[in-house]
């Protein structure tokens, strides 16, 4: 998440609280989501809140962003990805590392970069089972360790992948429908 408060604080006298700053919260959510999506709405809210310089986002806060976003969701300019928002038809291609600077967790993480690393690991190493694969998984978003929110999130994308079709499970491991 680049650090929008210092550029962009002073060039709106609205305040975030305001009915008027709806415009200016959309605009601020469009740009996070066109530099990072497919991006969850927390990650969109902490956009907003540096671009304000604010510590945390209360209720009324909430609402705004809440509001910009079904904006934006109904003008078609970003789209639900799951549970993330996104540029219309783009596609997930990669995933993203962990950076000193940029460090996320996993609610932080959406659904389609999730999948893409478990489909690639399984592309990589065909017959990789379970656990493997989650320590696999959760060591490339940089999460040392395997805690119920991880491995709920990780298990969850494997079944969804599975149910998809993309993968088969079976005595053997994980295989890609393609290795077949």
């Amino acid at each position: 998440m680049r650090d929008t408060s210092s550029t962009q604080r002073g060039t709106w006298d609205v305040e975030l609280q305001d009915r008027e700053a709806l415009d200016v919260v959309a605009d601020v959510a469009l740009c996070v989501v066109e530099v990072e999506g497919p991006v969850e709405k927390e990650v969109i809210s902490t956009g907003v809140r540096l671009a304000w310089g604010l510590g945390r986002a209360g209720q009324v806060v909430r609402d705004r962003i809440g509001r910009a976003l079904r904006r934006l969701l109904k003008q078609g300019k970003i789209v639900h990805v799951g549970t993330a928002y996104d540029r219309p038809g783009h596609e997930t291609e990669f995933s993203r590392t962990p950076t000193e600077r940029c460090a996320r967790r996993v609610a932080e993480v959406p659904v389609a970069e999730r999948q893409l690393v478990l489909r690639n690991v399984v592309d990589e190493g065909p017959g990789v089972h379970r656990d493997d694969l989650l320590r696999e998984a959760a060591r490339f978003f940089g999460w040392a360790r395997l805690g119920p929110d991880i491995r709920e999130a990780l298990t969850g994308g494997i079944d969804a992948l599975i149910a998809a079709g993309a993968l088969i499970e079976s005595d053997g491991g994980l295989m890609p429908v393609e290795g077949l």
